[in-house]
């Protein structure tokens, strides 16, 4: 008689709070996947060659493989049925995160080695959409975002979680200063949208205390990394005097920046300004008679 595998891979929808006794150890993998190959198994790994090595690779442990399968999971790829409550499983035992009620401690000195952001990242969105979850918890996956952020250094995160701020998205609570504060944490470590964003936020007072001279500096800041709006809200900075001297020349400069890549606002700022654009911007001419 062929060994039967579990349908721990397959077909099983067991509840989020089932205990780890579900859980099959690695060196239970290799077994596995070994019977794979016979008869009724081998059927069900439509994509067995892929099944095989995914699991295989899993079972030695290694980051990438883990991930590799959590990913297979969530996605149903690899011959594998859509299994959450085990990706989450693997995701969690992938982030190095210790957790109080299922907080993550975002303390470098509390995690138990080396952190993967990816996994922690991934296990946020879960929370945010109720996937591997009970139910959706935007206050959790908002911790393991700050986590990502705080213990895996993933800038990314950061933004995320002022963009979740901003729109009160996943029924998390609506904070513009919440928001304002995390996309400076995010632009100081250098992340162009939210170096814009904080620009934004200091042009219309959203957060924080209204300040052209900031916006002005944080646009630069991301224009110079080559954000496209940014440009053109510096353009508009000088042409307005906000934060700076009125200088049409200057804003012509920074529009032109902005309308060569495709900017239509520049584009119509260069036509208004177009005598004097004319005079200090060369090729302008070309531009504006495309």
């Amino acid at each position: 008689m062929s060994p039967a595998l579990p349908p721990l891979y397959f077909n099983d929808k067991v509840s989020p709070s089932t205990s780890a006794a579900v859980a099959i150890p690695p060196e239970v993998l290799h077994c596995i996947v070994d019977y794979s190959t016979w008869g009724v198994l081998a059927k069900l790994a439509s994509v067995q060659t892929s099944w095989s090595q995914i699991m295989y690779d899993a079972a030695d442990g290694s980051t990438q493989s883990k991930w590799d399968l959590a990913q297979a999971m969530l996605e149903g790829t690899s011959g594998l049925e859509v299994n959450e409550t085990k990706a989450m499983e693997l995701l969690l035992s992938l982030s190095q995160v210790e957790t109080q009620n299922d907080i993550p401690v975002t303390d470098v000195s509390a995690t138990n080695g080396p952190c993967f952001a990816p996994a922690m990242k991934q296990i946020a969105t879960c929370y945010l959409e109720g996937v591997g979850v009970q139910k959706p918890d935007a206050d959790k996956g908002l911790a393991w975002l700050k986590a990502a952020h705080d213990v895996g250094a993933d800038v990314d995160a950061a933004h995320q979680v002022a963009v979740i701020y901003e729109y009160g998205s996943f029924g998390a609570e609506h904070d513009v200063v919440a928001a304002a504060a995390w996309f400076r944490k995010a632009a100081l470590t250098g992340h162009m949208e939210a170096m814009a964003e904080l620009g934004l936020c200091y042009e219309l007072g959203c957060g924080v205390e209204q300040s052209d001279e900031e916006a002005l500096e944080w646009y630069i800041k991301a224009a110079e990394k080559g954000h496209l709006t940014a440009k053109y809200s510096v353009g508009e900075a000088f042409e307005e005097a906000r934060g700076v001297p009125q200088s049409d020349e200057e804003a012509c400069l920074w529009y032109f920046k902005a309308a060569i890549e495709g900017d239509e606002d520049s584009r119509r700022a260069l036509r208004r300004l177009e005598d004097i654009a004319r005079i200090v911007v060369p090729g302008v001419a070309a531009l504006l008679n495309a």
